[in-house]
């Protein structure tokens, strides 16, 4: 559901005063993800502005999950060894962490909200080539990785309504999260997100699927990729099933055994990432 009254949105979420200011060096990271030609110099050099990141980056490259037999040191070599997209979510995560306080919300839990998103971009941008080509690969992982975004919002301002929502959500999963959400604050958390993600100015593609990536009747700007991060979250949910395929693929996919074999591959492994994400800087 796009939003179509500001204000009114606003007045539910509890004013401007609801909206966190995103860190300057988290919206260099946003933006320069769903860009097409990323330099991986110019990423280390937006990640030195912050020394926090930069030290927790070059860290988590030395971990044992991205073990190598000698020692990063520079924030370039430790981007070529985590991978430019996951160096991205890191730094993201970590400044989002800043922003947002999801611990007041027991039910909430923030290793299962970044595997998620994680596992939903690996997958959009894998299937975007063929079912949103006027979109950058880069572009789709981004949206993956933000198309949920207002549940970190809604959490942060909500904690015990939100708490109640996702309780009743793991009891009976086949409820729609955002439609509780709806009943619960007065509006859901794709709202929130598209409101939160254009007050910080990030590109309209991405707004619009956290807007709308739980739509599936969604026929706006963006379509294809926004039907591409829905399906990719909702096929994740099932654990990439194929035979038979229990969602509608979005035109234009095709091999969606190897594409399924990949990310699963991929969501098993991201399981450690997704620890390392969820844990204080």
């Amino acid at each position: 559901m796009p939003i179509t009254d500001r204000n009114a949105t606003l007045q539910k979420l509890g004013g401007t005063q609801a909206l966190p200011a995103l860190p300057y060096v988290a919206h260099d990271i946003l933006v320069a993800t769903s860009s097409n030609d990323v330099d991986i110099g110019d990423v280390a050099q937006t990640l030195a502005r912050d020394p926090g990141v930069a030290a927790r980056v070059i860290a988590i490259a030395n971990y044992a999950f991205f073990t190598r037999r000698e020692t990063v040191y520079s924030l370039e070599q430790a981007v070529m060894r985590i991978g430019l997209n996951r160096v991205r979510v890191l730094a993201t995560s970590m400044l989002l962490n800043q922003v947002f306080d999801t611990r007041p919300c027991s039910a909430f839990q923030l290793q299962r909200y970044w595997h998620e998103a994680l596992g939903t971009a690996f997958c959009a941008a894998r299937l975007s080539p063929r079912t949103a080509p006027q979109h950058s690969r880069d572009a789709a992982y981004l949206g993956g990785v933000l198309h949920s975004i207002g549940l970190l919002l809604l959490v942060n301002i909500f904690p015990q309504s939100m708490g109640t929502v996702l309780a009743e959500h793991d009891e009976d999963p086949e409820r729609s999260l955002a439609a509780l959400t709806y009943q619960a604050i007065g509006c859901n958390y794709g709202e929130a997100g598209e409101l939160l993600l254009r007050e910080w100015e990030i590109p309209e593609p991405i707004t619009a699927t956290a807007g709308n990536a739980h739509d599936r009747d969604y026929a706006g700007p963006h379509a294809e990729l926004v039907e591409t991060v829905r399906f990719a979250h909702e096929w994740l949910q099932t654990g990439f099933q194929v035979d038979p395929v229990p969602l509608a693929p979005p035109a234009g996919v095709k091999d969606l055994e190897r594409t399924a074999e990949a990310c699963r591959e991929e969501y098993e492994a991201l399981a450690a990432f997704a620890q390392l994400l969820s844990e204080p800087g």
